[in-house]
Order: structure tokens, then C-alpha cells, then sequence
């Protein structure tokens, strides 16, 4: 919407709420108390103006209306010649209240007609718009109301004809009579405060005229009571209180009022802001504009209202933002006021901006958008009044300041007679001051000659009864002086002080050291001359030479110690040996200035040793440690450091560190550690082996000797029989013997990585079902049911036999022999995810879980075999032949619910 709409419309804003977009229909009317209607019309165009209702009722131009575009929270169609009709279905539901009364609520409208249907077959015209007397309105109201008759249970279609010269606008909304009178109360209220406070800002302002005859206030006074017209006849309160009967007045009044207002805002502004005498360019432009108001007043009054309103939309923007601009430059050139009235053109421009983006559904409806133009226009004028009454309190201020000036002048030729007798004593205690100063302080001309010079400075340079004009023969040679004579010049003239230490002579021409500093009397007037302060500093520097001859010595030691040393503070390093920077591989000149962090192997390892550290030094001033540490190429050593504290206790001050490079000592204890565990190893290694063997090998050693002794003494008396048994005992036993060595012997091929690994194809299946034979052959006497099963796709597979029959030999030996109580031993074969899985599952007695990691260790047995005979080599034999087929296998297991043995090798 454009800013004539805004202002024109702006009532609009006052009295509807945000309406949601809705689809054009029927609106269902039921028991709510209004019904906002904006969204539900459609409207044709009638750019003649000459259709009339029976046109506008026939098909083709019922096929013409359209849905109302979103302009906002009302039905706006902007500024247009065209007369608009508008066409609304209302369904009243069965029970509803038929007396209804539709609302305009924009009074600027010319001309607006209702058509709605009769009590017989046709349409029932009401007639209404400001171009009509007030008196000839069907309802007397400030906004267009008509009272409808809506049977319930019917769906009425209702015509509404609007045209205007300026914007065409018509936010409608259907209220029952209680509802309306009830929102006229909370409107009518807000108006009244509005010209209330616009009535009582005028009359206050011309009694302030009145008063002190300041021709700002009588400006204000009518540019309050110009906006007030016009805001009057837009709200429509003066066509139905001060103007009734006046329909001409009625239809120029509302650009009338906005256009003096307009020149009665630039005049007071142009008064106020004295523009003429302090900004004579921005007053001509203010000047521009004040004409252009006057030309819309005279085009307002004599020509149809849309030239005027488009006259207002140009003038109201320039108009509003000319206001804030030079209200800004006001503030900037710290006029009276100037603050207070930036801020009430600022508001009255954010109250049209709100407005504007609130009409056009930018922002939700509330009562502070819909009312922004109303806010902000009454917090201008209270604001403008405001800056009035600062100017008065300013003038005030500048008033009495001069009388405190004034009063202050005569106080101060008092005191300046009292202050010149003050000043000979103090330059007469200063003089006495710096003649016995033990600096030497002298006063040199432009020239560099001597204008004054102390006591102590004669003292300085031996010159004490002798005749010296300048500084020059005190310089060991004219290159000298001149130099420094340069570097002088060039510092007093940038306004600087000159210091430098040098060496110097005395008359008697001996040496001395001197440091030397002076600055210009005045920059601004370099003629004045130059002051001087010159301090003897021979001794000063004789004790730096020998300082640095004694750390010259004390850096060499340091630098050729065996160990690393580091002065840290604040863990940055002040200073390194040449030691640690060979540690680290670094150049020294690196390492000093850096934080510690780079040489510890992680930022969370430095943390720690940072907190640590801290803790042990300051309460016992010192720490040690072992700890690695990181080199330049990123390679990890071992040191042993120490550190002590600067001064006790306070790691603050300072903390001298001594690193010693123990990796070699470090790697020597790894080393013997490592031999201790393999030595370890081996003795356990041997203790299992020897209870093995000794236990293995005495059984069927014993069972031998038994059957030697019966067959020595009594073999002529056994029958045949017996004497095979005897003999097959003793041929039991040496296989027992036998087998034990061949695993033994197997588990060292494997260990010494002798073990041979053929693959080649094997039928799966068939090997599977022999080695099922096989452990039930083993052990006739074992009442376990062993079962085989293979899943699908087990066929052949590339595998090596002697090391397969020593994994599942083993396995399923071992669940038959640990299940002395039977039940059944499982072997399962299946394919998953290209590896052949193989399963011997058993309900035996289990494993204790804390010895599982420890079950593929030569010679080891579970803690719960008991008497079950066993060597403790089968599962490290299952294990190494797994590994040869690079394969993996899991245990699971729990103590008297048996065990199972997962075998995983590649397909």
C-alpha cells in the first residue's frame, strides 16, 4: 500500500483486527458476535462505473468476480477511478439470530451501496458514503453501517457497490447489535484519549504563547490542532460531530487537514531548529517542501481528491524522512532540543512504517500495529512538546551560566593577583630545587648553546670556574656530537623525547659514561629551546661489564653440562642449555620463548604434569620424575627430571628443571624385565610339564611294571588268555607313552614354526563323519550321544586333513571324555558369510570362566577335571592348527552347563 493508503486508510488499522487469508465461499453465520467478511468476498471491476445490479447479476459477469487479492487486512484496492463490486454468500444456520449489521469501517468512502435481497423476489438497495449528508445515513455512525435480514437456514448473497476518488478500501465485518455497540465503546474511547490529548497539547502550547511570546508555540499550537483536523475527518468523528452538515468540507477535509499540518509541522520546525541562521541550505529545502504543502492545500480544495493524494504520497515520505534527517544533523550539532524532536519524527516515521507493513499483512494485526499511526502521531506532538520546553530549560541554563561566568571572571582577577605573588615563591623554591639536584639538568638554546645549566651538571663534566658554551667538547669526537646533534633535531621535531646512553669526556679529557635524555621546551615554538638531564652512569656500567663477564662464564658452564637445563616461568622457556636443545634436536634459539607443551608426548599429558608438578613444588619446592618426552622428529625418550623453585616455594617466580636422557637405561630395564617374564614362563612351563609328565608317564609306567611282574613270575602258570590281556596292558601303555610324545613333539614343530601346512580338497562331510567314528571308537566306554549336522552348500573345501583331525579330534574327544555324565555332543557345519563354521557343543562339566583365557596354554587343565585324565597340549595343538589355516576360534562355556568350541576358517 502506498503512503497516501496508509495515511487515508489508517482507520482501517484503528478498527479491524488481522484477518487470516480464507478461501472465498460462504461464510457460515452461527453464534459468534462477528464475523469478518474481507477474505470471503470476491469483486469485479467496473472501470466505467456504469454497470448497475441486474448487469452485475447476469452469468457472464458472474463468471467475471474474482478472488480479492491480499493486500493486507481488509479488502484494499488502492487508488483507482473504477467503481468495485464485491459479492459475499452468507449461510445463516438453522436456530441463528436474522438481525445483522455490516460495518465499513473506512469513512473516507464516496459512495457505498448495499444490495441485499428483499422480502419479494428482488434486491433491497441501502445507500451510504461521505459524499452523502450524515443525516441521510441509514445508522448515524462515524463508519458505513447497514442493518441486514438473514433468515436462518438460507444462504444470502450480498452486493456491495464502493467507489471513491481516493483509495478504494473496504474492510467489512457482520456484527449482531450488542457486539457492535460493545466494540464502538473500546474505539470511541481510544479516539477520545487520541483528541483529547491533541486538544489539550494545543491549549497548552497557546497559553505558553501567551505567555513568554514565543511565535513556536503558537506554530505548534496550530500544526496540533491541523493534524487533529485530519485525522478528524479520516476517523470519520467530524462528519458526525463538528461537521454534519457540510458535505463539501466533508469530502476536501481529510488532504485539507493533512496539508496544513504538513506546512504548520515545516514552519515550527524551521523556528525551532533556527534553520535559516544555522542550516541555510536544508532551510531552502525545508522551504521546498513548505510551498509544495501549500500547493496540495489548493489542489486539495479545488480539484478531485485522488490529486491530492497523490500529491501526499510524495510529500508525506520526503516530508517525514526530511524531518529525521535534519533532526540527526540537529543532534550532531548539538542543538537545543535537537534529541527530543529527532525522536518525534523517528516515532511518527516508525508508527507510518508499521502501519504500512501492518495494511499490508506484513506483521499480525494487535492493537499496537493496528494503532501505530495513531501512537505514533500523539507521541510526536508530546515529544515536539518536550523539545519546546527543553529549548526553554536550555536557554535557562545559558542564562545563568553567563551570570556564573561573569561572577567567575571577577574571582578570578582576585585570585590571579593573589596566585602572582604565590608564583615568585614557587620559582624561587623550583630555582633553589634545581641547583641542588644530583642530576645535572641544563637549558639549551636552538643552537645548542647553554642558556642555563645546574650545579650538578658542571660537577658532571668538570667544568666547575671554567667558561663553556656548549656541549660539544663533553662528546670523545665531532662524529659523535654531530650524530647525536641529528637524532636530536629529529626527535624534538616530532615532538619526542631524545634518550640514549654514551660515553663522554670531561674537561680533563677521562671517560665517563652518561645517560643522556631532552625534549623540546614547546612543539609548537622549537626556538624556545631544549631541556637537558644528564646522569652519571660509569659505575652502573662498569657493574653491567662485570654481570656480563660473569654470566659470559657461568653460560658456558651451564651450556657444557651432561644434563639438560631449563629456566621455565609460567611453563614457557626463559632459557635452555645447549644440552637439553640437543636432547630434543632442536636449535636453542627455538626452544626459548616457547611454551613447554611441545616436548611432552599429548596436551592432556602436559595438563597433568602441570598440575602435578605444581602441587609437589609448592609444598615441598621440588619434584622428580620419570616420564617421556617427545623429540623434534616426533620420537618418544625416557628422562629422569627435577625441579626446584627460583624462590622457595613460589613456582610463579620461576622453575630451573634438569633433564637426563635414560632411554638406554630404560630400554636395559625393559630388556631384563622381559627375561624375567620369559624366565617366568619357562619355570612354569617346566613345573606344568614335569607334574604332567610325572603323572602321564607314571601311570602307564606303573601299569607295565604291574603286568612285567605278573608275567615274570607267574607267566608259565596263566592261562593264554590272561597272558594276552597282561601283554595288551602293556602295549596300552606305551601307546598312551607314545601319543603323549607325539604331541609334544607336534606342539614344539608348531612353536618352532616347523609345522607343514598342505591344504588340498577335502570331502567335508565324509571327513566329518569319520572323525565322529573315530571319538566314539575312542572312548566305547562314554555314554554320550554324538550327533553330526551340516547345513546347506557344505560340500568340499580346501583344507589340510592331518591338521583338521587334530582340531576336531581333539574337540570331540575332549567333550566326550569332560561330559562324564553323558547327554549329547553336537557337531555342527555350516557356511556363513563366505567361511565354513564349525561347532562342538557338549553337556558336560564346563569351564570356570576366569580360566578360559588361559585354556590354550601348553600343559594347562581346568581346576574341575578331577581324576579325568588329560596332558593339557590338545587345545594349544587345536589352536596352532587353526592359526596354520588362518582361522579363528571361540570358546563359550559356564561351569556344569557345558561348553562349545566356534571354529571359523576361510571357504
Amino acid at each position: 500500500m502506498t503512503l497516501p493508503q496508509r495515511f487515508v486508510a489508517f482507520v482501517l488499522a484503528l478498527l479491524c483486527a488481522a484477518a487470516g487469508a480464507q478461501p472465498a465461499g460462504p461464510v457460515a453465520l452461527g453464534t459468534e458476535p462477528g464475523y469478518d467478511l474481507n477474505r470471503a468476498f470476491t469483486y469485479l471491476e467496473d472501470p466505467e462505473r456504469k454497470l448497475t445490479l441486474d448487469d452485475v447479476l447476469q452469468p457472464a459477469r458472474q463468471a467475471q468476480f474474482r478472488p480479492v487479492p491480499a493486500r493486507g487486512p481488509a479488502a484494499n484496492f488502492g487508488l483507482t477511478t473504477s467503481a468495485i463490486w464485491l459479492r459475499v454468500d452468507l449461510a445463516t444456520l438453522p436456530g441463528a439470530d436474522p438481525r445483522w449489521f455490516l460495518e465499513i469501517a473506512y469513512p473516507p468512502l464516496d459512495k457505498v451501496d448495499v444490495y441485499s435481497p428483499g422480502t419479494a423476489a428482488g434486491y433491497m438497495r441501502q445507500a451510504g458514503g461521505d459524499s452523502l449528508p450524515f443525516t441521510s445515513r441509514p445508522i448515524p455512525h462515524r463508519n458505513h453501517i447497514f442493518q441486514l435480514n438473514l433468515p436462518p437456514g438460507t444462504t444470502t448473497p450480498l452486493y456491495l457497490r464502493i467507489e471513491s476518488e481516493g483509495t478504494v478500501s473496504a474492510p467489512a465485518k457482520l456484527w449482531r447489535w450488542e457486539a457492535l455497540n460493545g466494540h464502538d465503546q473500546a474505539s470511541y474511547a481510544a479516539l477520545s484519549l487520541y483528541f483529547g490529548l491533541v486538544i489539550g497539547l494545543m491549549l497548552y502550547n497557546l497559553l505558553l504563547f501567551s505567555s513568554v511570546r514565543d511565535i513556536g508555540y503558537l506554530m505548534y499550537g496550530g500544526f496540533a490542532a491541523a493534524m487533529g483536523i485530519g485525522l478528524a475527518a479520516l476517523t470519520g468523528l467530524g462528519a458526525q460531530f463538528l461537521w454534519p452538515t457540510w458535505d463539501w468540507w466533508n469530502g476536501v477535509s481529510p488532504p485539507a487537514g493533512l496539508s496544513m499540518a504538513g506546512i504548520m509541522g515545516f514552519a515550527f520546525a524551521r523556528n525551532f531548529l533556527s534553520s535559516a541562521a544555522r542550516m541555510p541550505r536544508l532551510d531552502k529545502l525545508m522551504l521546498a517542501q513548505m510551498a509544495g504543502w501549500v500547493l496540495c492545500l489548493v489542489v486539495a480544495l479545488a480539484l478531485p481528491y485522488r490529486y491530492s493524494s497523490y500529491m501526499i504520497t510524495v510529500l508525506a515520505v520526503v516530508g517525514v524522512v526530511t524531518m529525521a534527517a535534519i533532526a540527526y544533523e540537529s543532534i550532531r550539532r548539538e542543538f537545543a532540543g535537537a534529541k527530543h524532536f529527532f525522536t518525534a519524527w523517528a516515532v511518527l516515521l516508525a508508527g507510518v512504517v508499521t502501519l504500512a507493513l501492518h495494511n499490508t499483512g506484513v506483521i499480525p494485526s494487535n492493537p499496537v500495529t493496528s494503532n501505530a499511526l495513531l501512537i505514533g502521531s500523539g507521541l510526536e506532538m508530546v515529544l515536539l512538546s518536550f523539545a519546546l520546553a527543553d529549548r526553554i530549560n536550555v536557554a535557562r541554563r545559558f542564562k545563568e551560566q553567563a551570570q556564573a561566568r561573569i561572577a567567575a571572571e571577577h574571582a578570578m582577577v582576585e585570585a590571579l593577583k593573589e596566585s602572582q605573588g604565590r608564583l615568585r615563591t614557587v620559582l624561587e623554591e623550583r630555582e633553589i630545587i634545581l641547583e641542588s639536584s644530583i642530576v645535572g639538568i641544563a637549558f639549551l638554546t636552538p643552537a645548542g648553546r647553554f642558556r642555563w645549566a645546574n650545579k650538578a651538571m658542571m660537577d658532571i663534566f668538570g667544568t666547575s670556574g671554567k667558561n663553556v658554551h656548549s656541549m660539544e667538547p663533553f662528546y670523545t669526537s665531532r662524529e659523535d656530537y654531530l650524530r647525536v646533534g641529528a637524532a636530536v633535531a629529529h626527535a624534538v621535531a616530532r615532538g619526542e623525547i631524545y634518550e640514549t646512553e654514551l660515553q663522554m669526556q670531561r674537561v680533563d679529557g677521562s671517560r665517563i659514561w652518561v645517560s643522556l635524555s631532552g625534549k623540546a621546551v614547546s612543539r609548537l615554538d622549537l626556538s624556545q629551546g631544549t631541556v637537558w638531564v644528564v646522569m652519571n652512569i660509569t659505575r652502573r656500567k662498569e657493574l653491567e661489564e662485570q654481570l656480563q663477564k660473569t654470566s659470559s662464564e657461568r653460560e658456558a658452564i651451564l651450556n657444557n653440562a651432561v644434563v639438560g637445563i631449563v629456566l621455565s616461568v609460567n611453563r614457557r622457556h626463559e632459557w635452555v642449555n645447549e644440552k637439553f636443545a640437543q636432547m630434543l634436536g632442536y636449535p636453542r634459539q627455538i626452544l626459548i620463548g616457547q611454551p613447554s607443551n611441545y616436548i611432552h608426548s599429548s596436551e592432556e599429558a602436559w595438563e597433568q604434569f602441570g598440575e602435578v608438578a605444581r602441587a609437589s613444588l609448592i609444598a615441598t619446592n621440588s619434584y622428580n620424575c620419570e616420564m617421556q618426552l617427545k623429540r623434534r622428529s616426533g620420537e618418544l625418550f625416557w628422562v629422569e627430571m627435577g625441579g626446584s623453585c627460583v624462590r622457595p616455594n613460589d613456582p610463579d617466580s620461576g622453575v630451573i628443571w634438569t633433564f637426563l636422557d635414560i632411554t638406554e637405561r630404560k630400554k636395559s630395564e625393559a630388556d631384563i624385565r622381559e627375561a624375567l617374564e620369559q624366565q617366568k614362563a619357562l619355570n612354569e612351563l617346566r613345573s606344568r610339564f614335569v607334574a604332567m609328565t610325572s603323572h602321564e608317564f607314571r601311570t602307564p609306567l606303573a601299569a607295565i611294571l604291574s603286568a612285567e611282574e605278573l608275567l615274570r613270575h607267574y607267566g608259565d602258570r596263566l592261562p593264554q588268555q590272561e597272558r594276552l590281556e597282561v601283554l595288551g596292558s602293556i602295549a596300552d601303555g606305551v601307546q598312551r607313552m607314545s601319543r603323549m610324545m607325539d604331541r609334544v613333539l607336534l606342539l614344539g614343530k608348531a612353536d618352532a614354526q616347523m609345522l607343514e601346512y598342505e591344504p588340498k580338497r577335502l570331502d567335508l562331510p565324509a571327513l566329518c563323519r569319520q572323525l565322529v567314528d573315530e571319538a566314539r571308537a575312542q572312548h566305547p566306554e562314554g555314554q554320550c550321544n554324538v550327533t553330526l549336522h551340516w547345513g546347506p552348500g557344505v560340500g568340499e573345501g580346501s583344507y589340510d586333513e592331518k591338521l583338521l583331525r587334530h582340531i576336531f579330534g581333539n574337540l570331540l574327544s575332549n567333550a566326550i571324555k569332560y561330559s562324564p555324565g553323558g547327554g549329547e555332543v553336537r557337531f555342527e557345519v555350516s557356511l556363513e558369510d563366505g567361511q565354513t563354521v564349525f561347532r562342538v557343543r557338549d553337556e558336560g562339566i564346563g569351564i570356570p570362566a576366569d580360566e578360559v583365557p588361559h585354556l590354550f596354554e601348553s600343559f594347562h587343565r581346568a581346576s574341575n577335571v578331577g581324576n579325568i585324565p588329560g596332558t593339557g597340549l590338545g587345545l594349544a595343538i587345536v589352536k596352532n592348527a587353526v592359526e596354520m589355516h588362518r582361522g579363528s576360534i571361540e570358546v563359550e562355556s559356564a561351569v556344569g552347563r557345558g561348553t562349545e568350541f566356534i571354529v571359523r576358517l576361510p571357504g
